[in-house]
C-alpha cells in the first residue's frame, strides 16, 4: 500500500483546517517537500506561509490521562499528538439491512487483520436514536470486535420506494375518475418521503458535528471512516435536481448551511471523511410495467437518481474535508483498509487569516505543489461566521445539543470536581462542584476592550433521565489588564452548586465559549447521601 502525505492549514485566527494529500503519479509518498514547494491559496489569492511542519504518524497505544479520586475530565493524556487514529461509523439510518449484515461483517473482517493491532480505532453508530459510541479508541481488536458484535445487525433505514400508484390513460369515465386520485396518491407519497429524507439527513449531519465536537480536542489528523449508503445531496427527487458539493445551493429544500457547519466542524476537527459505500457493486433494476405519473421518474431513474445522488454526497464529504470517496466496489475490506493508511504521515502548514473586509460565508482554498508530477488532494475551502459572537438562538440550540449528546465535547478541556456537600430546604443537598479550565481555553476579543461571553451548564439526571436539578449562567464582560494576564497563564475555575435530594444521578457539564463557539462538555456521576 503506498503511502500518502498530508498537510493541515491552520487559519490562525479562527483555526479553519485543511489537509491536501501529496503523490507521484505512482502514489508513492513524496517525502522531502518543504515550505518553499507549496503555494497556499485563499479565493484564489496567494497566501504568506508562517507554519510549516513534516509530521510522522506511529501506531500505538492512545495514552488515557490518569484518574483521581473525585475528579473527572475530558482531557486526554500529553503525548497522543503522534498517534495515528481512525473513527469508523457504521450508518444504520441510510443503510438497508442486507447492506448494514454486509458491512459488519467486513468491518470484522478488517479487524482482524494482523496488520490493525497497535492502531487506534474508535467505533461509533448513527440510527433513529441518534449517534451512539460503540468503543472509544483502543488497539485491541479483539475488544473492538466483541463491542461490534453487540451491535443490532438489522435497524431499518428509510424507505425509498417509488410509488406503484395506476395511472390510467384511457378515456372512459372510469380512467378519468382514477386518474386524479393515483396522482393525488403520488404526490402525498412524495412529500411524505422528502420530508423524511429531510428529516433523517438533519440526524445524519448532527451526529457528524457531534462526533467532530467529540474529538475537536484531540491533536492531529484523524481519518473518519463513514461506511454508509449515502443518501441524495438534493432531498427534491420529483425535479430531479442533483445539487453536488459545495455552498450556493439555490433550492429551500436543500439544507446548504447545515452541510456548511457540518463541514466545518469536521475541519476545525482536523477529521477527514472517507464514504465508503457499503452497496458495493449496485445493479439497478429495470423500469416499471407500471404507469406513473409524468413528474415522477419509474424506478430505473429512481434507482439512477438515488445512486447518482448518494456518490456526489460522498464525493462533496471528501472534497470538504480532504477525504477519499469509494464506490462501486465490492472490496470493503480494501476501502478501510487504505483510509486508515492514508494516515500515516503529513506536513502542517499555517497562515494568518486577514478578516479585513472579509465577507462572512464560504472560502475557498487551494493548495499547489511545485514538483511535477505531484497529485495533490485537499480540503475545498472553509467558513466564516457572520459575526464574532454567535446568535443567541443557534448557541442555545448547540448547548442543547451538546446537553443531551453521548458524546464528551472536547474543544474545551474541562476537569471536574465534587466539593462541599451542605444541607438545603425541604431535606434536599446544595452540592458544590469546581470546573476547572486550562489557560487560554476561550477567545478574548481585544478590539472591544478585552470582551468575554461564557456559558456554563450543569444539569442533573436520575437513572431514568427524569431531570433532577439545572443551572445555568452566563458570564460576561471585559477583562482588566492584570486579570487577562493572570486568564491566559493560569486558567480559570468556575464554581457552582447544584440542590438535589439524596440519591444517584448523572451530571452533565457543558462550557461555552460564545466568542469562538468551542464547546466542552463531560458527564460525571453523583453520589448524595442522607
Amino acid at each position: 500500500m503506498p503511502n500518502r502525505a498530508w498537510f493541515h492549514i491552520f487559519l490562525v485566527t479562527s483555526l479553519t483546517l485543511t489537509s491536501a494529500a501529496v503523490a507521484d503519479h505512482s502514489g508513492t509518498h513524496i517525502e522531502d517537500l518543504n515550505k518553499d514547494d507549496f503555494i497556499l491559496l485563499e479565493d484564489g489569492k496567494e497566501q504568506k506561509i508562517a507554519i510549516f511542519e513534516s509530521i510522522k504518524k506511529t501506531t500505538g497505544s492512545l495514552p488515557n490521562r490518569p484518574a483521581q479520586a473525585n475528579e473527572f475530565s475530558n482531557v486526554r493524556a500529553e503525548g497522543a499528538s503522534l498517534t495515528q487514529l481512525t473513527i469508523i461509523v457504521l450508518d444504520l439510518i441510510n443503510t438497508p439491512v442486507q447492506d448494514q449484515i454486509h458491512a459488519r461483517d467486513e468491518l470484522l473482517k478488517f479487524l482482524g487483520e494482523s496488520t490493525n493491532v497497535g492502531r487506534p480505532i474508535s467505533l461509533f453508530t448513527i440510527s433513529r436514536t441518534g449517534v451512539r459510541l460503540i468503543h472509544h479508541f483502543s488497539d485491541d481488536p479483539k475488544t473492538l470486535i466483541a463491542a461490534l458484535n453487540q451491535v443490532n445487525r438489522s435497524q431499518p433505514p428509510v424507505s425509498e420506494e417509488p410509488s406503484w400508484a395506476l395511472l390510467p390513460d384511457n378515456k372512459d369515465k372510469l380512467s378519468t375518475i382514477l386518474r386524479p386520485m393515483g396522482e393525488f396518491q403520488i404526490d402525498a407519497e412524495q412529500a411524505a418521503l422528502s420530508l423524511e429524507r429531510r428529516t433523517v439527513i438533519t440526524m445524519t449531519l448532527q451526529a457528524m458535528q457531534q462526533i467532530a465536537a467529540a474529538f475537536a480536542g484531540f491533536p492531529g489528523r484523524k481519518n473518519l471512516v463513514w461506511a454508509s449508503a449515502g443518501f441524495p445531496f438534493s432531498i427534491n427527487e420529483t425535479t430531479m435536481a442533483l445539487k453536488e458539493g459545495g455552498p450556493g445551493l439555490d433550492s429551500p429544500a436543500n439544507l446548504a448551511p447545515l452541510y456548511e457547519r457540518t463541514w466545518n466542524a469536521l475541519s476545525q476537527a482536523q477529521i477527514s471523511v472517507y464514504p465508503v459505500d457499503v452497496r458495493g457493486t449496485v445493479i439497478l433494476d429495470g423500469p416499471s410495467p407500471v404507469r406513473t405519473k409524468k413528474s415522477l421518474p419509474d424506478p430505473l431513474t429512481h434507482g439512477q437518481w438515488l445512486q447518482a445522488g448518494a456518490i456526489g454526497t460522498f464525493e462533496a464529504f471528501a472534497r470538504a474535508t480532504a477525504g477519499r470517496a469509494f464506490y462501486n466496489s465490492n472490496d470493503l475490506k480494501g476501502a478501510l483498509q487504505q483510509a486508515v493508511d492514508d494516515s500515516a504521515s503529513y506536513y502542517s502548514l499555517g497562515y494568518y487569516l486577514n478578516r479585513t473586509d472579509k465577507k462572512s460565508g464560504w472560502h475557498k482554498l487551494g493548495v499547489k505543489v511545485k514538483r511535477d508530477g505531484a497529485q495533490v488532494l485537499t480540503r475545498t475551502g472553509f467558513f466564516l461566521a457572520e459575526s464574532t459572537v454567535q446568535p443567541e438562538h443557534d448557541a442555545n440550540e448547540e448547548m442543547q445539543i451538546a446537553r443531551e449528546s453521548p458524546l464528551d465535547y472536547t474543544a474545551i478541556p474541562i476537569t471536574a470536581k465534587w466539593d462541599q456537600v451542605q444541607a438545603a430546604s425541604e431535606g434536599k443537598k446544595k452540592v458544590v462542584f469546581v470546573l476547572t479550565m486550562p489557560p487560554n481555553f476561550a477567545d478574548i476579543d481585544e478590539g472591544d476592550r478585552n470582551h468575554f461571553l461564557l456559558e456554563f451548564w450543569a444539569s442533573a439526571r436520575t437513572s431514568t433521565g427524569t431531570s433532577a436539578a439545572d443551572l445555568e449562567q452566563t458570564m460576561e464582560g471585559h477583562f482588566k489588564t492584570e486579570t487577562l494576564d493572570r486568564f491566559r497563564h493560569k486558567g480559570t475555575d468556575y464554581r457552582g452548586a447544584l440542590i438535589v435530594s439524596p440519591g444517584d444521578y448523572s451530571v452533565r457539564f457543558v462550557v461555552r465559549d460564545r466568542i469562538s463557539g468551542r464547546i466542552g462538555s463531560l458527564t460525571a456521576p453523583l453520589r448524595v447521601a442522607p
